[in-house]
């Protein structure tokens, strides 16, 4: 059956908009890319947001039934329902796409990161959000795309210290814009790592950050969303081996040559080459608020453009162009390690599996 407009007078629709701006309220942006369109769905994808229309579409079994109280409901089934909601209005909130940043990573690494960090946010901000929604006896559900949680989780755990904090990071995180994430993390790192080394110059401390990123944009990142908590453990111990090798480069060079620059390649070669736009507008974020009635994302710009990559011999990372957007649902499939997740790709969630699956903290 094809997906089904939600009307807007509708109490599941009134239902899900007091929702999204619940959680719109707990870490506010100035980006709202939600056009106020609701889709429900027969997918098995839990719930998914398209940045080329700024429509959210939910699973109107898995999701949407559970969100009012209309019909009986598991604890499990509403705490899943109201976690889709913070993920969603993650995606919705930020930026995306930022072009002319050399330390843009614009590659399907930077939409892992993105389901990691949009499900780390939903976990850390679930208590409050479920007392605020009326239901202060929720308990924490379990994380969708648990390969990606999991590394993030690890990456904010390398990241964070007492100069820029876990919430710190996730913050920042949530205004986007997503291809800068891993930029954000670095900026973690130097600041409570390498802050005594490096010169307070915005060249030194943007090649710096530029390291980092080739540290930790791991080649796991665009499978994370479908892999499992221990493949995500793996891959945030891998980075951290990484991230330490090269703190201790850094480290060697500024005390060696102070005032030299570090030499390492910009993850984003395109810096400076793409018509000048803001951070938060339409084209990679939808420029400008847009909410329920307002323009929709999709008719007044471009679709945001990615750039796949592969590491370059610095780590930096090199592209071409792919498209990408944000969806919750089911895993691929019993056996394999897969949970249910929110997908990337132009409009498409992951196909549903024969089976669950859980494997590790993992959503389903």
């Amino acid at each position: 059956m094809a997906d089904r407009l939600v009307p807007r007078d509708s109490a599941v629709y009134q239902e899900l908009s007091r929702l999204y701006r619940l959680a719109r309220s707990l870490r506010p942006t100035s980006v709202d890319r939600w056009n106020g369109n609701l889709y429900a769905t027969d997918s098995e994808r839990l719930g998914a947001f398209d940045p080329r229309s700024g429509d959210i579409r939910l699973s109107a079994d898995r999701t949407l039934l559970h969100l009012t109280g209309s019909s009986p409901t598991e604890p499990a089934d509403r705490a899943q329902a109201l976690a889709t909601v913070l993920h969603e209005a993650t995606h919705a909130g930020m930026a995306t796409d930022a072009p002319n940043e050399p330390n843009a990573v614009r590659s399907e690494h930077s939409l892992g990161l993105m389901e990691g960090f949009a499900e780390v946010r939903a976990l850390q901000d679930f208590g409050a959000f479920a007392r605020g929604a009326g239901y202060p006896e929720l308990e924490l559900p379990t994380p969708s795309y648990p390969g990606a949680y999991t590394a993030t989780d690890g990456l904010l755990q390398q990241a964070s210290g007492p100069a820029k904090g876990r919430l710190d990071i996730i913050d920042e995180a949530t205004h986007g814009p997503g291809v800068m994430h891993f930029d954000q993390l670095g900026d973690g790192v130097l600041r409570n790592r390498l802050a005594e080394v490096v010169p307070f110059h915005e060249e030194h401390r943007r090649q710096v950050r530029a390291a980092l990123i080739g540290a930790m944009a791991h080649r796991a990142w665009p499978m994370l969303k479908d892999l499992s908590a221990e493949t995500g453990v793996t891959v945030a111990a891998e980075i951290r081996q990484k991230l330490n090798s090269k703190v201790d480069e850094i480290r060697r060079h500024y005390y060696a040559m102070p005032n030299e620059v570090f030499p390492v390649d910009s993850p984003n070669a395109h810096a400076g080459r793409e018509p000048r736009r803001q951070v938060g507008e339409a084209g990679r974020s939808g420029g400008g608020k847009t909410g329920p009635g307002k323009t929709s994302p999709g008719n007044a710009h471009p679709e945001m453009r990615f750039l796949g990559g592969q590491a370059g011999a610095a780590g930096a990372v090199r592209w071409q162009p792919v498209l990408g957007d944000g969806a919750r649902g089911r895993g691929a499939g019993e056996g394999h390690g897969q949970a249910p997740g929110r997908d990337v790709g132009p409009g498409n969630g992951r196909s549903a599996g024969p089976g669950k699956g859980r494997s590790g903290p993992g959503r389903e």
